[in-house]
């Protein structure tokens, strides 16, 4: 698996750069132009003042406006844009809480396929990605994905995001499942502490990982539904973001080396 991680920052914040991928034409991303996170909030003085001096230009929100509200980032002088869109079609319909995610049973069971639909749907028609395709189009970078625990929207978002820039499906995921090594210590005390009751109803292990970080059959799906609805990605790209094929290469020109 790669590993490319901002090692000033303490893994639970979940901050990465996407440069060191390899394309499916050799080349690779290019270092310092697209980073991902959790919430800024979280970040301690010393990790501002680091994320200060990486020149980032532009900064997405992918939190809601409770979420938000709750947690604002700090003061950045520099363009952010918030767009809550990234909570797709259902997603109002789950209980992302502790209490929500700690479920057994038959409960447990409508949770995990709430999930799963919650996902799938999220690459489509989707306002929060199309803005980061706009952001990135224009060449506002080198910008920052970030929503509060920089797995799930920011996740999926930046699955996207690598699959344009020519990233083979494995990269993808294994760029995905980087949460679960950086939020590792998080989700072995949850799943520790509730061991007992895991062994008694294992949808509640599936439950408990995803709360904290992110599942690669999660992952799949995505992949899945994408290449079911639209047969290939490029039409994904065509139809969801009017992007045509020339667009596209001249993006990878730019940010491929």
């Amino acid at each position: 698996m790669i590993e490319n991680g901002c090692e000033q920052f303490r893994k639970e914040l979940n901050f990465r750069d996407l440069g060191g991928y390899s394309a499916a034409d050799g080349r690779k991303i290019k270092h310092g132009i697209f980073y991902r996170s959790g919430a800024f909030s979280r970040m301690n003085t010393a990790e501002k003042k680091i994320f200060d001096g990486l020149g980032i230009q532009c900064v997405i929100d992918l939190r809601t406006e409770e979420e938000n509200r709750r947690s604002p980032d700090p003061s950045l002088n520099i363009p952010v844009y918030r767009c809550s869109g990234a909570v797709s079609k259902g997603g109002e319909g789950i209980d992302f809480s502790p209490k929500g995610m700690n479920q057994i049973g038959s409960a447990g069971e409508k949770q995990w396929d709430l999930l799963q639909e919650y996902y799938q749907e999220m690459p489509f028609q989707n306002p929060a990605f199309q803005m980061i395709m706009k952001q990135v189009e224009q060449k506002h970078v080198p910008l920052c994905i970030h929503c509060a625990t920089g797995k799930d929207r920011t996740g999926v978002a930046c699955m996207i995001l690598l699959l344009m820039l020519g990233a083979e499906e494995r990269t993808v995921l294994d760029d995905y499942m980087l949460s679960c090594t950086y939020r590792k210590r998080v989700i072995d005390h949850v799943l520790e502490n509730n061991k007992e009751k895991i062994e008694a109803d294992p949808i509640l292990k599936k439950l408990l990982i995803m709360k904290d970080g992110v599942l690669r059959e999660t992952g799949e799906a995505v992949l899945k539904n994408i290449r079911e609805r639209y047969g290939s990605y490029a039409d994904y790209f065509k139809n969801e973001f009017g992007l045509k094929e020339e667009q596209i290469q001249k993006m990878r020109n730019w940010y491929l080396e």
